[in-house]
């Protein structure tokens, strides 16, 4: 949520995910230690037709800012 109190919405690529955290690859990203919530899309698990959404909840542990126009900032998260 915003500080004044909106819920907010982006979106991201993911890498590193585990079954304790991720990092997201995103333009915006959350403030250091506030809790958010994700909706992680898994792909080419067998048997499964489409991605698969994972949720989950956690909290923002560290900010990487961007430094080229790749836009290859984003935030570690741990759930």
């Amino acid at each position: 949520m915003s500080e004044s109190g909106e819920r907010q919405h982006g979106e991201g690529r993911i890498r590193d995910v585990s079954e304790h955290g991720a990092f997201v690859f995103t333009s915006i990203c959350p403030t250091v230690g506030v809790s958010v919530a994700l909706v992680i899309y898994l792909e080419g698990i067998p048997d499964e037709r489409g991605p698969v959404p994972v949720e989950v909840e956690g909290e923002i542990l560290g900010i990487e800012q961007s430094t080229g126009e790749k836009g290859t900032g984003g935030f570690a998260i741990q759930y």
